[in-house]
């Protein structure tokens, strides 16, 4: 099966069956090769993070979808350079279901959380790994590290309640800068480099669309599928498509800070050979479980499987 194919398709919006039909194979070839490219982006992502020095504050928010069932809300958490708009990290938080609800739909959750039922302080959770992108990059920073975000509580909790957070604020190497939600999405907007990306995910994956019929039904699987997306788009897509200047022709990878040639260098073979974690090299909590298939997906029974040259 032809990957580049696959890669174009999947990141382009195209459904599972659709491509399948489009190759004459089967759903679950498809997936397989999607889940082996996948794991070659989270893989070098996470290369590129390492060598990147953080010169530029950091964006954080969530992208919210649902997985398995609407009974099941879901919530992306998403560290974004503010000038470059290179994505640092992703994580995720399986969260409760809230907001209006029908007698019938209040009795049905109930009945679901005596199986399965999410952790209360579950996006704090995620907010704090993914500031582990940040956390050993800032002692080599001369100026503190702004961290932009909106007023959700569970992001100010997450800073002030994990000790390891808290000291990087008390010390003034953090500092935390909110923004109201409600505030214009404009290019003047403190948020904007995040805003872009949620816009840029709803618009090409076609399992984050709203009022999707392609959800996802697999948390690991929908996280492979996610670093894959944004492995495009720090690597492939161009920094701004309808300027006419070099610099706006040059990826996301490289407005945060990698020089061309070794991000040719990394990104060599990523459609023939399968990547493998380098001697030495690091892996975030949020990689490390996506690539070993521990992310919990609501009312499964039985684990993941995943490639045993994985588990070394």
């Amino acid at each position: 099966l032809d990957y580049r194919f696959i890669y174009d398709k999947v990141n382009d919006g195209a459904g599972l069956r659709k491509i399948g039909r489009d190759l004459h194979a089967s759903c679950a070839s498809v997936i397989n090769r999607i889940h082996r490219l996948a794991r070659n982006a989270v893989l070098i992502n996470q290369q590129i993070v390492d060598l990147l020095p953080l010169r530029e504050d950091l964006v954080l928010d969530g992208l919210q979808n649902f997985c398995v069932s609407q009974y099941f809300p879901d919530n992306y958490t998403i560290a974004v350079g503010k000038r470059s708009q290179f994505v640092y990290e992703c994580d995720y938080a399986t969260m409760r279901r809230t907001g209006r609800m029908t007698p019938e739909q209040k009795k049905r959750r109930a009945e679901i959380e005596k199986v399965f039922r999410p952790p209360n302080n579950a996006i704090s959770k995620s907010f704090s790994r993914t500031l582990d992108v940040a956390r050993g990059k800032s002692e080599s920073r001369r100026f503190p590290l702004i961290l932009y975000t909106d007023e959700k509580t569970d992001y100010q909790r997450a800073l002030w309640r994990y000790s390891k957070n808290r000291r990087m604020m008390f010390s003034g190497q953090w500092r935390h800068h909110m923004t109201n939600s409600k505030v214009g999405r404009n290019t003047r907007n403190p948020l904007f480099a995040v805003n872009y990306i949620d816009r840029e995910i709803r618009k090409d994956m076609a399992s984050q669309a709203r009022e999707t019929v392609q959800f996802p039904r697999n948390v690991s699987n929908a996280m492979l599928r996610m670093n894959l997306y944004l492995f495009d788009h720090n690597v492939r897509k161009p920094y701004r498509i309808r300027m006419s200047t070099e610099e706006s022709r040059r990826s996301h990878a490289q407005m945060a800070g990698l020089d061309h040639e070794s991000l040719m260098r990394i990104t060599r073979g990523f459609f023939t050979r399968r990547f493998f974690r380098s001697p030495g090299g690091s892996l975030s909590e949020s990689a490390r479980m996506t690539l070993s298939g521990e992310w919990v997906t609501p009312l499964k029974e039985s684990g993941e499987n995943f490639p045993s040259y994985l588990a070394a």
